[in-house]
């Protein structure tokens, strides 16, 4: 036997088939489509569903809004006139030098108006004028600090550096259950937060915090899932979250879209998460994650109740291993212990190669597809059906990925579609500008 299909024959039997269960042949016996498992697929979708609203909120709520240099030998402050009839010659031409910087009057006992004369002079803006006050760029006054905008996005991602190896410790230490509710709850408590943000540093606080908390409810869903099927359903489990992420969006966008003020959008979209904390008497902990940890009797119980909801009569051989104790094997003294599952991963070149390429390759689809998220607002036509149309392709990868990965393979499939990703996404800058339905196209 080879030493990858070692250390994976291991790590399995380690995982699966403790306390002397054959974890597949149960599943099998009790159904994997009937009443016990339905109910928990609800459950769990809804929490995959909710996720989707936050993943990726920042694209609308800190969305660049137009705005403007206020002219003072020429307005007020506060004035409400956006596109006033001189305002062409108090601005020099170029988007950034027409946003962050302007002209004074030549005549400033005059006031302005079509056909004032300015100087040649540019003076930088200390004051601006927004088309829109419905993000955080009009509320915290963030013209002409694009870095500041672009930091939420990043701060957003850096959270979910640090959420995952924490939540994934919660989850191998106290369990799938508590991991998930723990995120899905936290994560509306936090994220409400962000409603009542009085300054810049405080939202983006809020927003590192929030996605430490929520980053990590689909994984924790995703593993659940998994844990409730056999082997031969996972394919099948990863295209049903797929789909449900797919909808969230979609409602995140239609929701976005009806409560375009960002404070009230938090305050409508956030709160219900914490609802998930009644998840402590209605999802059951992961059957397998038990008997990994030798709670036999905590999983017999769940096992007895799924049978009975599902309406099955498990084999004498099955009600044998569940009753019967497990015999601890006699260490001998002169015995070396086990190495440990990531030490044998270390010493295995070709899973360190494949970790190395699959990491490589889970970076490079979080840039492209956040990219392309991002940028779906700023392409021609409503950004709220954009973001929808960007969002919803994504079931035409999902179902393919159902239909092809047992049949030609992971390998191939990933090749091909990063191989057609990348094709698209190097025709996007060669689109002519008149051209935009193009880029639509590319994009999607």
């Amino acid at each position: 036997m080879s030493k990858p299909e070692g250390v994976m024959e291991k790590s399995e039997e380690k995982f699966a088939g403790s306390a002397g269960v054959d974890m597949e042949q149960l599943m099998q016996e009790l159904g994997q489509a009937r009443r016990f498992h339905l109910g928990n697929y609800a459950l769990l979708a809804l929490t995959v569903f909710v996720a989707a609203l936050y993943a990726t909120n920042y694209v609308f709520l800190a969305a660049d809004v137009p705005y403007r240099c206020v002219v003072p030998e020429c307005e007020a402050a506060n004035s409400s006139e956006y596109s006033p009839s001189w305002l062409a010659a108090a601005l020099p031409p170029g988007n950034i030098e027409s946003r962050c910087s302007r002209r004074a009057p030549l005549d400033t006992q005059l006031p302005c108006q079509e056909g004032t004369a300015f100087t040649h002079e540019v003076t930088l803006c200390d004051h601006w004028l927004y088309q829109a006050n419905n993000t955080i760029v009009s509320e915290f006054n963030l013209a002409c600090q694009e870095w500041k905008r672009t930091l939420v996005g990043t701060v957003h991602n850096i959270g979910m550096l640090i959420s995952l190896p924490i939540f994934g410790y919660i989850s191998d230490r106290w369990g799938r259950k508590r991991a998930l509710i723990l995120s899905s709850t936290l994560v509306g408590a936090i994220g409400s937060l962000k409603a009542f943000s009085i300054s810049y540093e405080m939202y983006i606080t809020v927003e590192l915090l929030e996605t430490i908390a929520g980053a990590s409810v689909f994984p924790a869903a995703y593993i659940l899932t998994i844990e409730l099927l056999g082997q031969d359903k996972r394919v099948l489990t990863t295209a049903f979250l797929g789909i449900m992420l797919v909808l969230g969006g979609l409602a995140f966008a239609l929701l976005a879209k009806t409560f375009q003020y960002w404070r009230t959008f938090i305050l409508v979209a956030y709160p219900p998460s914490l609802l998930f904390i009644l998840y402590i008497y209605l999802l059951p902990e992961s059957i397998r994650w038990l008997l990994s940890k030798g709670r036999k009797e905590e999983a017999v119980e769940i096992i007895m109740s799924a049978a009975k909801m599902n309406k099955v009569t498990l084999s004498d051989e099955t009600m044998k291993q569940l009753s019967e104790e497990k015999v601890k094997p006699v260490e001998k003294k002169d015995e070396k212990p086990e190495e440990g599952l990531w030490i044998q991963v270390f010493h295995s070149p070709i899973i360190m190669t494949r970790l190395a390429i699959c990491s490589w390759w889970w970076i490079t689809c979080t840039f492209v597809f956040y990219g392309l998220a991002i940028n779906s607002v700023s392409l021609a036509g409503d950004k709220y059906t954009n973001y929808m149309l960007v969002v919803s392709v994504e079931v035409i990868a999902v179902v393919t990925n159902a239909l092809v990965l047992d049949r030609i393979g992971r390998k191939r499939t990933l090749l091909s579609a990063y191989t057609v990703c990348g094709i698209a996404c190097v025709a996007i800058p060669f689109v002519p500008k008149s051209k935009d339905f193009y880029k639509v196209f590319f994009a999607k």
